[in-house]
């Protein structure tokens, strides 16, 4: 990538002037910006400022002496210092073109990197309770957890995507839908029922019921919750991966959580605690030193009525992750998962692995605007909106589109109203018109005889260098989206790179039969501009569409 080598090539420049006695040693960050004003150059760098601050020089006087080393490059076509002490640099034609060459060479793997030794990295994410659909608030951290899968493979680690089901028997919240669900069950049988007070109220609750109907028939409608439970859990599991597929996102395993306790995990595991010397018992209740690992209280581990509570089955949870040969974890909560981030990394560093290979990501909360007003939503008493009726509104793409515009940790306003336009206005159809664009004209060139050739690119204008820089971006974003964990990221730039087209596209005449080796040219920089679009929108898990 091109900033990449302008790193290099700066970090090069360094190396020599320390070499020379004019720096002393030191770890200097290196940092590639672009300059505010595009007529200063195709990038810049405040290294000599930073650097200032260790060399006990002017950043003016740092800045000269970069300045000197870049200039000996020459694909620099120009390097100059500015202001207190930036270095402003341009590169030349010649690499530019290089560049878009190399582009097209690449083709989809330009949104592809390897790595030496690839991490083996488990992502938990989603992991609703089972007794309801997946609504629109649990659809922002699918879109993430999802989306920060892929780039992860993009970046060269090997990503396992994985669904908790929190299916424990004795979880009243399970217990309360199964109840829900029989007493629809006799409804449907024209029965007597008695509806749970606390019960599940929704149209999800009788589809349930439906489906049990038409698979069982009439034959339980006195059977206790030891047949109900599992059976109402295993059918609203199938209701949530239909509706998850269907958003993009497929995993690679559904957990159980009552298999923790049917396996002996949960009992060997506080065994192996207790004998560490983790756990201390207090009023008949069986304690975690959290506290020791940076948790604010210690935690119970085991009630005093010996039934065993959430972070029990959580410590066997990500031991078993760690004993399936997981280098790093990493598990996408919601904003009410804040509270356990500290417990969970506590009860990693009890069973003996460093904290660093557990990671806690917490998606803000999401508001659904509708007419100017707020949409309210709530799982019992019915009235909530669920992920398949947004995509049935707005389509899949706009759905995962508009959750990933925002960064994961800010709070976020869904507009349902710009989310149903289908104009310029609405994001996701800026972007996937621009693709469309290019299909079209590329379609267009074909039936007059015109084809990409990137040996053809010479002689720049300036929206086309910028068009080539932008398309080089890619990679880096994808590099620093994945490390930062900031998928927004690769949705604010397929829309910069977007505008860039359409500006390249109003001010550069792409097929112009009378120059066939300019058409070419153009052409091979519309191809290249489509792979990166259609690359950045497969990362998002959005489709790229060939006409609109």
């Amino acid at each position: 990538m091109i900033r990449a080598e302008l790193a290099r090539a700066l970090s090069d420049a360094v190396e020599a002037i320390v070499s020379a006695g004019q720096l002393p040693a030191a770890d200097y960050p290196i940092e590639i910006s672009e300059p505010k004003n595009p007529a200063h150059g195709d990038f810049a760098s405040s290294f000599a400022l930073t650097a200032a601050k260790f060399a006990g020089k002017s950043p003016a006087a740092i800045a000269s002496l970069v300045v000197e080393q870049l200039s000996k490059l020459n694909w620099i076509e120009s390097a100059s210092a500015a202001g207190p002490g930036f270095v402003n640099i341009r590169l030349s034609e010649n690499y530019f073109c290089e560049c878009a060459r190399d582009a097209f060479a690449a083709g989809s793997g330009i949104a592809r990197t390897s790595k030496p030794q690839p991490m083996r990295v488990n992502i938990e994410f989603v992991s609703v309770n089972p007794n309801g659909p997946i609504h629109v608030g649990h659809g922002r951290g699918a879109a993430f957890g999802d989306t920060l899968a892929r780039l992860l493979e993009a970046s060269g680690d090997q990503v396992w995507r994985e669904f908790y089901v929190n299916d424990g028997v004795n979880s009243l919240q399970m217990r309360l839908f199964a109840e829900s669900v029989k007493a629809r069950y006799r409804e449907l049988l024209g029965l007597p029922f008695q509806f749970p007070d606390d019960g599940y109220k929704g149209d999800y609750v009788m589809e349930v019921a439906e489906r049990f109907l038409k698979e069982f028939g009439d034959s339980h409608p006195d059977d206790g919750l030891e047949f109900w439970q599992p059976h109402a859990q295993s059918m609203m599991l199938e209701i949530q991966k239909r509706d998850l597929e269907r958003f993009g996102v497929k995993f690679d395993c559904w957990f159980s959580e009552q298999s923790l306790h049917d396996d002996g995990s949960v009992s060997r595991d506080i065994d192996a605690l207790r004998a560490k010397g983790e756990l201390y018992e207090q009023d008949g209740a069986l304690y975690l030193r959290s506290t020791a690992f940076g948790d604010d209280k210690d935690r119970v581990v085991v009630r005093a009525d010996g039934r065993p509570t959430y972070i029990a089955s959580d410590i066997a949870y990500h031991k078993n992750k760690f004993d399936r040969g997981f280098d790093h974890l990493i598990d996408v909560w919601g904003a009410d998962h804040h509270g356990y981030v500290q417990r969970t990394r506590a009860a990693v560093r009890a069973l003996g692995y460093s904290e660093d290979r557990f990671e806690a990501i917490i998606t803000q909360l999401v508001r659904f605007y509708e007419n100017g007003k707020l949409v309210e939503m709530s799982k019992r008493d019915g009235s909530m909106v669920t992920l398949a009726e947004l995509m049935d509104q707005v389509g899949p793409d706009v759905a995962r589109f508009f959750y990933l515009m925002r960064s994961h940790e800010a709070h976020m306003e869904f507009d349902l109203d710009l989310a149903r336009e289908h104009s310029e206005r609405n994001p996701v159809y800026y972007v996937q018109y621009a693709h469309a664009r290019i299909c079209s004209l590329m379609a267009r060139a074909k039936e007059q005889g015109l084809e990409a050739d990137p040996n053809a690119i010479e002689h720049l204008e300036t929206p086309e260098r910028e068009l080539i820089k932008k398309i080089w971006d890619l990679p880096f974003e994808i590099a620093r989206a994945a490390n930062d964990r900031a998928v927004h990221r690769v949705a604010t730039y397929i829309t910069e790179l977007a505008k860039q087209y359409h500006d390249f596209y109003e001010k550069c005449r792409v097929i112009s039969p009378e120059n066939p080796s300019r058409s070419a040219a153009r052409l091979a920089l519309c191809e290249i501009t489509r792979t990166a679009i259609r690359e950045g929108l497969n990362l998002l898990g959005v489709s790229a569409p060939q006409q609109m």
